[in-house]
């Protein structure tokens, strides 16, 4: 079992692929098989998980490093040349919550939605004001709801949500609320949202 470190003693590091879904399998193999393996046999790594999508059009790692550490100056195993090659990012956590005392990621049943907020680097101070605020409305009026964790890019550019849910039922109850809307939400005019629901299916813990 993995806990999310929001303390920010180390890096994370997300790796977002796009992929068609009949070739979702095979790249979460790869994954697994050559960039994990590769990963596992460096001192810097602290935990990695592989997530892929129930649309089956991509899967992502999260994955935690010591702290500063550019985990994308490793060397990527030339199988991923058969792949589109993923949108990578280093981040920090500003804001969690969850029911529990940690934010646990462990393979299952458990939903989780991850939420990218593309925006200019001039408007990701905004976006991250706004989202904290949001933060404890979400988790006291969301049943199902079991953690919300938000990143910031260290370029800048995104604001990520990772969150995690009893069921997909849940997740779509709070598409209904105000602020959370996809067509008035807390985020408009600062910042374009994407969103797929997953499943975790491999966590590794040095």
């Amino acid at each position: 079992m993995i806990q999310i470190d929001s303390t920010n003693a180390v890096t994370v590091g997300l790796d977002l692929y796009s992929v068609a879904p009949r070739h979702q399998d095979a790249l979460v193999e790869a994954i697994v098989q050559q960039q994990i393996e590769s990963w596992l046999s460096s001192n810097f790594l602290k935990s990695a998980s592989v997530h892929k999508s129930l649309d089956g059009v991509r899967v992502f790692t999260y994955s935690q490093w010591m702290h500063k550490f550019d985990y994308r100056n490793l060397s990527r195993p030339t199988i991923f040349t058969e792949f589109f090659p993923p949108d990578s990012h280093l981040l920090e956590v500003f804001a969690s919550r969850s029911l529990s005392q940690e934010v646990s990621i462990v393979a299952g049943d458990r939903i989780t939605h991850l939420a990218e907020f593309r925006m200019i680097s001039a408007n990701q101070q905004e976006m991250v004001k706004r989202a904290s605020a949001e933060l404890d409305r979400a988790m006291n009026n969301s049943p199902g709801l079991i953690s919300a964790t938000f990143h910031r890019s260290l370029d800048g550019t995104r604001v990520f949500n990772y969150g995690q849910w009893e069921s997909q039922e849940a997740f779509e109850a709070i598409l209904k609320q105000p602020g959370f809307n996809p067509d008035e939400p807390y985020w408009a005019g600062i910042a374009r949202n994407e969103f797929h629901l997953y499943q975790v299916v491999h966590a590794y813990e040095k």
